[in-house]
């Protein structure tokens, strides 16, 4: 009972608001991720728990009610399935039909019903019983690990990608090694459940509770100390964990030693006793070089899969600088995702209803390249993006270049008229665009000295004494109008290169990430003017560019933008020699969304999605009261399927109560674990091992068989 008034306490009563919320807003995403997934199954495990100790109980009384007439079998048992039945079809015609988060919300209230409807039916007599399905019964010793790691496997954001472009082959990987890992920490959990609880000594288990939530708490005192003194770092997280593995080895060991020995010897004699001819003398090695190897040799693999991380880390070329390296694709949206994303790295945005054989477009892509595999590049869709830029502030310093990629993070926020004919703001002039805690604002600079001088903005003590938010994002361009208008004079170059050296100082100084975006391909033929065509050719833009990189602008960011990358292939669109469609700005935002991985990675910690609710919103507290009380009927009156059993009445005399099967039903295991009628265990050798005696030798690593090769004839 102390159980579920916790569980209704934590999952079915909104506890947030005791507690601090900014912690949990630090980490809101895998915070709420958590929370939703636990809140899914939340009575799950307890009401499992209830029909396990009813089990007995319930098999009883099947085997019981088969020993009468066949009619009455037939009746009572059908009485019970028939109300689980009807149980079952006001579940289907109620919480089933309602909508996915409707229902995700109801499911941990009545989600046991099909399960206990299908487990009656399941065993509703002994033909059925005798025959099951081996894959399933294995599976089912590690559900509980694969409950806790699919977790990890599988999150909202997808599957864990091994195998790109092939998402089926890698769904069948990471499932399989889901099941391997499950079976490993299944294994595990047993030796040190043995190890650590042994089996009928209150003393020790107590003792050795005690002991792991003391070193729980320690540990949680560490990682707090860390995180407040701002040392959380892969170097001091790998040094802590080495050096408290030890240490937590070292008192396993100490702590559990003598048993083990003392169990090792126990079971080589119970080996030795079946061929009375043997006669033994068990070894065991009891000196400290065989105590302190095994966390030796885990630290040495440690330290040597570090080494080889780190030199294939370094093996592979930064993604900044491949980030540009794309190049577009003619890609049909209607093909499999898979073949979508093995030849084009592209995205399948467009519905089903919408695709025909005619949707053949140009696609930014990245091409398949080992040497930038870890960098992920990929289309990022609006939820993505929203998600990505949620709570941040960018600031867009530029020409008009500049402006027309600031319509293209509009449009990716779901401001679809953005850059279209229907934006009425005004080409020349700053703007600020607002979409829920996302804050884009563009400020008009045509020219280098503009860029200096908004940049001087962010940074001067108005700007602070003004309380505004300082940007999480800068990102800076420009060049094509300086060549056109301060390039006239012979004396305009000498004026011009302070101008940038200027710039290329102020970059370094701004305190966030900064990316410039260096001006797109020029169509020259496209230029409106003579002027423009002399002035602004392609060929004395690109020597403008060269002049911003070799005065350190491109090396006081942290990222470039490479405009003509993504404008190269498509320069013909160029309608007016230097702007270019919404289509093709869009993958310079790509670009931008992409690069976000490395330029935000600190501040993405802090990230809050945009649709979920604060943890401990899910909960429907009457349900949970409901639950209780169909816990206590479970409890107390012996019921597995929580008082249903209890029908059987109507055509069988009372002895098949599951109230008066508790003695008959629980007597046998009583006497398997040597306990007394009252609940007193019987001194003595316990039979624990020929019962489990399997797990039992997982302790010692090896079987019985192995141990009795172990000694020796005298």
């Amino acid at each position: 009972f102390g159980l579920a008034a916790c569980i209704f306490i934590v999952w079915d009563c909104d506890i947030s608001n005791f507690f601090s919320y900014n912690v949990v807003q630090n980490s809101f995403r895998p915070i709420w991720e958590w929370y939703c997934l636990s809140h899914l199954h939340h009575w799950a495990a307890f009401c499992g728990m209830i029909f396990a100790i009813n089990l007995p109980i319930a098999s009883y009384q099947l085997r019981k009610l088969e020993s009468l007439h066949i009619l009455t079998n037939i009746m009572a048992k059908g009485l019970i399935f028939m109300t689980l039945g009807a149980v079952v079809m006001v579940w289907t015609a109620g919480p089933l039909q309602m909508s996915r988060s409707a229902y995700n919300i109801s499911h941990p209230y009545f989600g046991i019903i099909p399960v206990l409807a299908f487990t009656y039916l399941r065993n509703i007599c002994g033909a059925m019983r005798e025959h099951h399905v081996g894959i399933f019964s294995s599976l089912g010793k590690y559900s509980l690990e694969i409950y806790l790691l699919h977790h990890h496997a599988f999150t909202d954001s997808g599957c864990i990608l091994f195998i790109p472009g092939y998402p089926r082959c890698n769904f069948a990987l990471v499932s399989m090694l889901l099941l391997f890992a499950a079976r490993v920490l299944h294994r595990r959990s047993i030796i040190l459940r043995h190890m650590l609880l042994p089996e009928n000594e209150e003393r020790k288990c107590i003792q050795h509770a005690s002991s792991i939530v003391v070193g729980l708490a320690i540990l949680y005192t560490l990682a707090r100390a860390l995180s407040l003194a701002n040392m959380v770092s892969v170097g001091t997280i790998s040094t802590i964990t080495i050096v408290c593995g030890i240490l937590i080895f070292q008192t396993v060991v100490d702590m559990t030693w003598a048993e083990y020995r003392d169990t090792g010897l126990k079971l080589a004699h119970r080996s030795a006793l079946s061929d009375p001819a043997l006669s033994f003398n068990l070894d065991m090695d009891e000196s400290s070089a065989a105590k302190i190897s095994p966390p030796l040799i885990g630290t040495l693999v440690f330290v040597i899969a570090w080494c080889v991380w780190t030199f294939f880390s370094n093996a592979l070329q930064p993604c900044g600088a491949t980030a540009n390296n794309g190049h577009w694709v003619p890609v049909n949206p209607c093909l499999a995702r898979g073949k979508l994303h093995r030849q084009f790295h592209a995205a399948n945005y467009i519905g089903p209803s919408e695709c025909s054989e005619s949707n053949n477009n140009l696609e930014w892509s990245w091409p398949e390249n080992r040497q930038h595999t870890h960098c992920r590049y990929r289309y990022r869709n609006d939820i993505e993006v929203q998600q990505k830029l949620h709570g941040k502030k960018v600031v867009l310093i530029g020409d008009s270049s500049v402006r027309s990629l600031f319509q293209s993070l509009c449009r990716f926020m779901g401001d679809h008229n953005a850059g279209g004919f229907e934006d009425t703001t005004p080409s020349h002039s700053d703007a600020i665009k607002t979409y829920g805690s996302t804050t884009f604002e563009y400020k008009w600079a045509p020219l280098s000295v503009d860029i200096v001088t908004k940049l001087k903005v962010l940074k001067n003590s108005g700007f602070v004494a003004s309380m505004k938010r300082r940007p999480d994002l800068v990102i800076a361009g420009g060049g094509a109008w300086d060549k056109l208008h301060l390039s006239v004079t012979d004396e305009d170059p000498q004026s011009q290169r302070d101008t940038v050296t200027k710039l290329a100082k102020s970059l370094s100084e701004v305190n966030s990430p900064v990316v410039w975006f260096t001006p797109p391909t020029i169509n020259t033929r496209a230029l409106n003017s003579d002027e423009k065509r002399i002035q602004m050719s392609e060929e004395s833009i690109g020597d403008m560019r060269q002049m911003y990189e070799e005065l350190g602008v491109t090396s006081s960011v942290s990222f470039v933008l490479d405009g003509p990358s993504f404008t190269r292939e498509r320069v013909s669109e160029s309608f007016d020699g230097v702007h270019y469609p919404p289509s093709t700005m869009d993958a310079g935002a790509q670009i931008i969304f992409n690069a976000l991985d490395w330029l935000m990675a600190a501040s993405n910690s802090a990230q809050v999605d945009l649709y979920l609710p604060k943890p401990g919103s899910l909960g429907i507290p009457y349900l949970g009261l409901m639950m209780i009380c169909i816990a206590l009927i479970g409890l107390f009156f012996f019921d597995g399927y929580l008082g249903v059993s209890y029908l059987a009445q109507f055509f069988a005399n009372d002895t098949v109560s599951p109230g008066e099967l508790y003695e008959a039903a629980f007597t046998p295991i009583f006497k398997r674990l040597k306990i007394s009628q009252n609940g007193e265990r019987v001194q003595g050798i316990s039979s624990y091992y020929g019962a489990d005696k399997h797990e039992m030798t997982e302790l010692l690593g090896r079987s019985t068989a192995s141990l009795s090769r172990s000694i020796r004839r005298r």
